[in-house]
């Protein structure tokens, strides 16, 4: 009898749908508001619409701090990040960036789409956001969010949540995927497959568009211009190495202030042995085995039993 090991190694209620063989291409499915629903595409598609995840109060507040914050980093000029004066702007590292944007990474919708895919114990990857300033011309090359994960592994990895702040539609530069495509064998996920099988979504602005991290996938080309804005929550098993490197980049402030739900997703809880901090002056025991809340050391010790002080980016750096 064969035995599906794959919800008991993710810890989760999520049931693979039967592969795709020979590789079959889905129709995108509905917009939900159910969450059942919700599970139920990702599984057969590989992704699912949830519709006013995002009221209109929350959907202002956050298009309002994205714009600011666009503006922002476009006025640096020669200090500005690569792109952010082009057609296309992407901002990242959002976590330092507001708790508008913080704020959406520990939702409910998300604690129970991840903790569906990955389990409980996900980690926030990256957190960014995506500004179409006006037309482009090409799309975005056809990938996998998990393609440093072999297909062979044959289980979801990452998946992303993925908050729409405009209309999404083809004239605006939606993301094109392939439905069903998680479902494939190992040997038709090592190479993109040709666009004209692709599909672009058509969604209004509050959904949240989520999906699975094996789904063939990549952004459109705006052809029109309209403003075409989102936020991608990137999110990952907690054994994988994350997008971001937050133990460089991220403000100490933030950590300061951050829940113990935050400081968790961003990967200061250790998952076993994983993401612990040796050093001296913390207040804890050091346990084996087991996750425990994580502590950064005052001091680092070195050679000869040198301490050197531990030292992070601050908001006066």
């Amino acid at each position: 009898m064969k035995v599906d090991l794959e919800p008991a190694f993710r810890r989760t209620d999520y049931v693979a749908a039967p592969l795709l063989d020979p590789p079959e291409v889905l129709p995108l499915p509905a917009l939900t508001e159910d969450m059942e629903q919700a599970k139920k595409d990702l599984s057969e598609y590989g992704l699912c619409f949830l519709a006013n995840a995002l009221n209109p109060d929350e959907l202002s507040r956050v298009q309002d701090a994205l714009d600011a914050q666009a503006a922002a980093e476009r006025a640096l000029g020669k200090l500005a990040p690569a792109g952010a004066l082009g057609a296309q702007q992407a901002i990242s590292n959002m976590v330092n960036k507001g708790q508008v944007f913080t704020d959406l990474v520990l939702r409910d919708e998300v604690d129970e789409l991840a903790g569906f895919l990955v389990g409980k114990n996900f980690l926030i990857s990256s957190l960014t956001g995506g500004v179409f300033h006006g037309p482009t011309k090409d799309a975005q090359v056809l990938h996998r969010d998990q393609g440093q994960v072999p297909p062979t592994a044959g289980f979801t990895a990452k998946c992303n949540a993925f908050w729409l702040l405009d209309d999404f539609s083809p004239e605006a530069g939606s993301t094109w995927v392939i439905p069903g495509s998680h479902r494939w064998l190992p040997q038709y996920q090592f190479s993109a497959p040709p666009r004209d099988i692709a599909q672009q979504i058509t969604a209004p602005a509050g959904t949240l568009f989520f999906f699975d991290g094996r789904i063939w996938h990549g952004f459109g080309a705006n052809k029109t211009g309209v403003p075409r804005r989102h936020i991608a929550n990137f999110l990952c098993l907690p054994w994988i190495r994350q997008q971001e490197n937050w133990g460089v980049t991220c403000l100490q402030s933030v950590l300061d202030k951050a829940s113990p739900k935050l400081r968790r997703r961003m990967g200061l809880r250790s998952y076993g042995t994983l993401g612990i901090m040796n050093g001296t002056g913390l207040d804890t025991t050091r346990t084996t085995l087991g996750s425990n809340d994580v502590q950064v050391p005052p001091y680092i010790i070195g050679e000869g039993g040198k301490l050197h002080k531990m030292r992070r980016v601050g908001d006066d750096t």
